[in-house]
């Protein structure tokens, strides 16, 4: 009797023991990547505008000129991509240093969130256009400002500004996609 207690339990527990291993099969957890939104761009294409102003450019198909004042500034407005690129035209008469310095200290005013301010000279003889590209790097309010200039009657300076919480990591592929635009726009300047 006591050799069938000991046969009794050591069956229930190799059939407890058997019953736990391979009723369920084990699966493996692991957290979902983290990702960001699919950001589609739109082909590069240009169309011409010659606005009653001094000036004239090419802008992308998917952005459309807004606002133009009597002073010739206006926004260039992105909608696909919630920015906004403010323009401002001023007529030179003695105060173009006074114009470039202006718009360094503008660009360089968000250097205390930016990590760099990258700068880049534009020379175009051909069109007579000179300035500079300011890019911005790290959460300032603005990561892309230039100015250009013919050095005697025209001057033109930008700053782009998304519309929302400064994030430099989550716009920086459409930051640089929208640079080559820009440096389109600044490169086909004719000025009137």
């Amino acid at each position: 009797m006591k050799k069938m207690k000991i046969y009794s339990l050591v069956v229930f527990v190799v059939l407890l023991v058997l019953a736990s291993c391979g009723g369920e099969q084990s699966y493996d957890y692991y957290p979902k990547p983290i990702s960001g939104h699919r950001i589609v761009f739109p082909v590069k294409e240009y169309k011409s505008i010659s606005p009653d102003c001094n000036y004239s450019f090419d802008i992308p198909n998917y952005s459309n000129l807004d606002t133009l004042n009597s002073t010739c500034s206006g926004d260039l407005v992105l909608d696909q991509f919630n920015a906004t690129l403010f323009l401002t035209y001023v007529d030179i008469d003695t105060n173009l240093m006074y114009n470039i310095e202006y718009s360094r200290k503008l660009a360089y005013d968000h250097s205390i969130k930016a990590d760099a301010i990258e700068e880049k000279a534009i020379l175009n003889s051909k069109n007579s256009t000179y300035g500079m590209q300011y890019k911005i790097v790290g959460n300032a309010a603005s990561n892309y400002q230039f100015y250009v200039t013919d050095s005697s009657d025209h001057f033109l300076r930008g700053a782009l500004y998304f519309n929302t919480a400064p994030n430099y990591d989550s716009i920086k592929p459409t930051l640089n996609f929208i640079m080559e635009d820009f440096d389109h726009l600044i490169e086909t300047i004719d000025w009137k």
